[in-house]
């Protein structure tokens, strides 16, 4: 009777210490696996931060340090005062009034050197004018009028009697496009422009630029 009573107790201390073993064991993986879970989240967070300042960084290095050639035009021309001659001596003389438009499209501004627009007929440049430098503020269109004295004396009997006279005009601004006081890179901006001039009605038609 003792005996079997000790082994009873022999037996239920080993069934009490295995399941002691597994609840602990049971507790053990409970713990762990908030740790293993708070693990994962941090490095998806980590990895989706460093996916999104990639992003930024790309649009940063599209948008801010991308840097274009500013865009020059001449929006509108206009006669002052024409003169001009037939056979036996075809010529003639004009004064123009231009507007020129400068657009900085950069996130810098543009400072630019004095340049000189010119106005020419069969590919002979007929007149001149300076452009004096200036500053060209961010994402800013900067106007400024120009008078031009043309005179040409070579000029072709034909066109004269048509009364119509194909013109070309030229222009370039070099400088600098300075961002956040780091970036300053070189760049020009160039007008190419094609008109034509009535000589009976002193007036410009067809101005385009490209």
């Amino acid at each position: 009777m003792t005996e079997e009573l000790y082994a009873d107790r022999r037996y239920l201390r080993r069934d009490d210490l295995e399941f002691s073993t597994f609840k602990h064991g049971d507790q053990a993986d409970q713990l762990s696996r908030p740790a293993r879970s708070t693990t994962g989240r941090c490095f998806v967070c980590v990895l989706a931060g460093f996916v999104v300042l990639s992003v930024v960084v790309l649009v940063f290095a599209a948008t801010v340090l991308r840097v274009k050639s500013p865009d020059a035009k001449l929006t509108s021309v206009t006669v002052k005062s024409l003169t001009y001659g037939g056979s036996p001596s075809p010529s003639f003389n004009a004064t123009l009034v231009a507007e020129m438009s400068v657009k900085n499209m950069n996130f810098g501004y543009f400072e630019f050197e004095s340049g000189v627009a010119n106005v020419r007929y069969g590919g002979v440049i007929v007149g001149k004018r300076r452009i004096v430098g200036g500053v060209l503020n961010a994402k800013g269109t900067m106007k400024m009028n120009i008078t031009v004295d043309l005179t040409a004396s070579n000029v072709s009997e034909i066109d004269v009697n048509s009364g119509v006279l194909e013109l070309g005009s030229y222009a370039k601004l070099r400088g600098r496009i300075c961002s956040m006081k780091i970036l300053k890179k070189i760049k020009t901006a160039e007008m190419n422009c094609t008109m034509t001039i009535n000589l009976t009605a002193a007036t410009i038609n067809d101005l385009l630029c490209k």
